[in-house]
């Protein structure tokens, strides 16, 4: 299980869906995303702007599903070097497998950073996947 709590301290106090942060946000992260989609040939398989906090990016099977809103990765070993040396500013997390649940981060933690709109009854701080990430990081209409 990785605890993702020392990751996301850093950002603790920021609120970037309302100011981005300096060198990361909804519209550099997009750029930067679609570079490394053009340089290396990748697949952009998921982000719709201006609303979307993540970005999917796949080689075959490699993936790696990109924070929007603060600068961190979920990287599989086939993308973590090409995205390590194309965006150094990234903080890089292990990613596995999307459905495996490999993750776990304090309660406080997450609602001040990536599920700062809470989370439905069917998520666990204590134990989660990427997927469920994703999912819970709607924004409730």
């Amino acid at each position: 299980m990785i605890d993702l709590d020392p990751v996301l301290r850093l950002w603790r106090g920021t609120t970037p869906w309302q100011t981005p942060l300096p060198n990361w946000g909804r519209e550099s992260a997009g750029s930067a995303f679609r570079s490394l989609v053009r340089a290396y040939g990748l697949s952009l398989t998921a982000y719709e702007p201006p609303d979307e906090e993540w970005i999917v990016v796949r080689n075959g099977e490699a993936t790696g599903i990109a924070s929007a809103l603060f600068p961190l990765a979920f990287v599989t070993d086939g993308l973590a070097e090409i995205v390590r040396a194309a965006l150094p500013q990234l903080t890089l997390v292990a990613l596995a497998s999307t459905v495996a649940v490999d993750y776990r981060a304090s309660a406080d933690v997450l609602r001040d950073t990536l599920l700062h709109d809470g989370w439905t009854n069917d998520f666990s701080p204590e134990g989660f996947c990427v997927s469920d990430l994703l999912v819970e990081s709607v924004q409730p209409v």
